[in-house]
């Protein structure tokens, strides 16, 4: 278990909670906590000395401190044939290791994904549509495109590799902000096998729109990092023959979430446009003949 922490009090817990809380033997769990502040190593320094034989520590400086640099760090230290990324907030199903290590070893899989869910939703507005969302997300949208075999992205936790696979596919990009979905693509590009399983990680929602906000700007970052990283190969004979159309057309699309995002704010505007003319507000007439019939499909999923 890759445990990264950056100025996180409740790290103790996540440890603790890894080490005795989970259904898994004893003595084939190896907590590894990779961190880039005096405190947080202080805290996984005392547990390594108490638990020598389960607990490592990697403090680092703060040179290059993204958390993929930190994952990299921290897989050298790994000895398990299974790779958990585990984020400080997460609480964990108590038998979410033994369905990964089922999933890995019996079925083949090369990388599970836990199922991701919101612990705070009734925090706020903000973090019970978050809830909303990891819901539909999780369980119905990322579990169909496993099922069909088409490309989707690992979340930022709860995901478990087989640590044979994840060093032939090179880790993690340091330098990728959305370093989970990136990863994803060079498993898919490699032809393994990745599914989502009926196991949980509860983490916390922001609860703030600023938090909100740099969180989503930061993935849509690294989508569009991963798309500018592939996009040469993806237009090659060579990844149709090796991802197949269906698989190619997938992470395409998946890598231009963040551009239809930016079309979604045109759909609002010119809706809210078309209701002024519908109302009179607006005397022109631009909109009120031709925009219900293309925008009816886009308006009814965003209302969905």
């Amino acid at each position: 278990m890759i445990i990264p922490a950056r100025n996180e009090p409740i790290l103790s817990r996540t440890i603790e909670a890894c080490l005795f809380h989970t259904d898994y033997p004893t003595e084939k769990k190896e907590i590894v906590v990779v961190t880039d502040d005096p405190a947080g190593a202080r805290i996984a320094l005392w547990y390594q000395q108490k638990y020598s034989d389960a607990v490592k520590v990697l403090a680092r400086k703060q040179f290059f401190p993204t958390k993929p640099s930190a994952l990299n760090d921290a897989l050298s230290l790994c000895t398990g044939d299974i790779v958990a990324v585990i984020d400080v907030e997460d609480i964990l199903d108590r038998d979410i290791f033994l369905k990964a290590a089922s999933a890995i070893t019996q079925h083949g899989y090369q990388a599970v994904q836990a199922i991701l869910r919101i612990s705070n939703a009734d925090d706020c507005w903000l973090a019970k549509i978050f809830s909303m969302e990891y819901a539909g997300w999780f369980r119905i949208w990322l579990n169909a495109r496993y099922r069909l075999g088409v490309y989707a992205p690992l979340g930022g936790t709860g995901n478990y590799f087989r640590r044979s696979v994840l060093g032939l596919v090179g880790g993690w990009d340091p330098t990728n902000l959305a370093e989970d979905a990136e990863v994803g693509i060079r498993l898919a590009i490699a032809g393994w096998r990745v599914a989502v399983i009926d196991g949980r990680h509860w983490e916390e929602a922001p609860v703030t729109f600023h938090a909100w906000l740099r969180q989503r700007t930061r993935w849509f970052r690294g989508w569009m990092q991963s798309l500018w990283k592939y996009l040469g190969f993806m237009v090659t004979p060579t990844a149709g023959k090796r991802l197949g159309f269906k698989q190619l057309i997938t992470i395409v699309l998946m890598l231009l979430a963040p551009f239809i995002v930016v079309l979604n704010w045109l759909a609002y505007g010119l809706t809210i446009y078309w209701l002024l003319e519908v109302g009179h507000v607006v005397s022109t007439d631009w909109l009120s003949g031709a925009f219900p019939v293309w925008a009816f499909v886009p308006v009814t999923f965003n209302i969905l």
